[in-house]
């Protein structure tokens, strides 16, 4: 019951606003997701997206496009664990990684022209969930230096489908 509950829940969440400093509720977002163990509509997993705040006017007229992050949760058939990876999506294509500031434990990745960060971590080990939100929005504020810190947003994306990469 419980389960079904938080499903029918994410499966209908819209987007929250929320403050780039006090990410927590990304945090609790993603940890309602991992508990379900959802392996999304399409078999292929469930990501939790966080978007910067839309380009300055004078950015947007030069072609800047709105940056996301793409926290891949839950994996194929629903499981949980390292690694996770999370696909920025912006205007720099597959080079947007390498913008992003260098942690310890996580990968950079261009692949097929698409930016993957990876969070590792060892086998069974307990998700750090706080750091892959702060990692993933360190990322985006070194892609969009003009965005403030409120207006950021986040929702679930349960309809995945990874065969189009």
């Amino acid at each position: 019951m419980f389960r079904a509950a938080i499903l029918d829940r994410v499966s209908r969440m819209e987007w929250v606003v929320f403050d780039r400093r006090d990410p927590s509720v990304v945090v609790e977002l993603i940890r309602g997701v991992a508990a379900t163990g959802d392996p999304g509509e399409y078999g292929d997993g469930v990501e939790v997206v966080v978007e910067a705040p839309e380009p300055s006017f004078l950015r947007d007229v030069f072609g800047a496009e709105p940056a996301s992050a793409h926290i891949a949760v839950t994996k194929p058939g629903g499981e949980v664990g390292y690694p996770f990876h999370v696909r920025l999506v912006s205007d720099q294509g597959g080079d947007a990684g390498q913008r992003a500031p260098r942690r310890a434990g996580w990968a950079i990745s261009n692949s097929v022209g698409l930016a993957f960060l990876m969070q590792k971590g060892a086998a069974g080990a307990a998700p750090d969930w706080a750091d892959l939100v702060d990692g993933a929005i360190a990322a985006l504020t070194a892609l969009r230096t003009d965005a403030d810190d409120p207006g950021w947003r986040t929702r679930v994306d349960r309809e995945v489908s990874r065969a189009s990469w």
